[in-house]
């Protein structure tokens, strides 16, 4: 029996990266194979060319193998249940299906097709959901695969200097692309007390004029962002304005989360968010109501109370840097795949 896991390539940002690192780890630490899978418009494909295509990325699969498939692929439903649908004729495979993310969940105008996405879940032999929160919002809406593992939070294996302890700083880090995406939170930033530190190079921003916000550079590379935010020092904000996907937060793992917690800076999330209780439970940071909330507390916080729950955090991090997420929800799917 061989275990193989899906990889996407051409697809760059979080989506893309997640995968990557996941796939990685799985090959590094359980020698699980790779089917390798090119984000692509599929209806370029006719039916024998997308079977050719197909063919060629199960070709490494035998009968009874497990095949961990990372959803969505982004190449549409569609592509998604045609790719599952080629393994059929494989005597006793496992499926097991690791959503990181929802689509219907994360745009409005795909919501309608959440009913043909949970069918699609229904063939996984086990799967694995980002949060608690996740399975039992989609238990209510039609999942019926009894074998669930929760991944909890996402991995960032960054390399960062760790003997140099972040600063204690009345500032909040928010790590996103605030030039290409505007959030309104940002734009309307209004706090002389707390700064705002945001990922963008220095330029002349309207939004950005005599306000007290901070520009750190834009950075590619993981490691890079994650030691920029250590020097930076500071709170990370994990933050959003779209009613939709302040939603969505209650129930999916955000990578930036893990970034920000590989740091080695505390934290600041909404108080609804999937893993809230374990950011208060842990001392990892702020699970507040309101931005006002946030820069309140930041601001009575002292450096002995800051200096804590820096070292918290870099202790709980060590299981972010080192991959023990991914790790332990490989193990444990497989595990209880083929034992209980």
């Amino acid at each position: 029996m061989k275990v193989h896991i899906t990889n996407l390539y051409g697809m760059g940002g979080a989506a893309g990266n997640a995968q990557q690192m996941t796939a990685g780890i799985a090959q590094k630490e359980f020698n699980y194979h790779e089917l390798g899978i090119y984000k692509y418009p599929m209806n370029s494909d006719t039916p024998d060319m997308l079977r050719t295509r197909l063919d060629g990325i199960v070709a490494s699969v035998s009968h009874g193998d497990i095949v961990i498939f990372q959803l969505p692929t982004w190449n549409g439903i569609r592509f998604d249940e045609v790719f599952e649908e080629h393994f059929r004729g494989y005597r006793g495979l496992k499926k097991i299906f690791f959503i990181h993310d929802v689509p219907p969940l994360m745009e409005k105008k795909l919501f309608g097709e959440l009913e043909r996405y949970i069918a699609f879940y229904n063939r996984a032999d086990l799967i694995i959901l980002p949060s608690r929160n996740m399975a039992e919002y989609l238990q209510a809406k039609g999942l019926t695969v009894k074998k669930i593992v929760i991944q909890r939070m996402w991995d960032a294996p960054v390399d960062i200097d760790l003997t140099k302890m972040p600063k204690f700083r009345k500032r909040m880090n928010f790590a996103a692309n605030v030039v290409m995406y505007p959030r309104p939170f940002v734009q309307n930033w209004n706090s002389d007390r707390v700064e705002l530190a945001v990922t963008a190079e220095p330029g002349n921003y309207a939004w950005a004029d005599h306000k007290n916000i901070h520009f750190l550079g834009w950075f590619e590379n993981e490691s890079a962002l994650a030691y920029a935010l250590r020097k930076s020092g500071g709170f990370g904000l994990l933050w959003h304005d779209d009613p939709v996907w302040i939603e969505y937060m209650k129930r999916n793992a955000c990578c930036k989360l893990g970034t920000y917690l590989a740091s080695g800076i505390p934290v600041i999330v909404h108080s609804s968010i999937a893993e809230a209780d374990t950011i208060r439970r842990k001392n990892l940071g702020l699970a507040v109501d309101s931005l006002d909330e946030a820069v309140n507390q930041v601001e009575q916080m002292t450096e002995d109370q800051y200096n804590r729950m820096a070292q918290d955090v870099d202790s709980f991090g060590n299981l972010i840097r080192q991959g023990f997420f991914a790790k332990k929800l490989l193990t444990d799917a497989v595990f209880q795949l083929l034992y209980d």
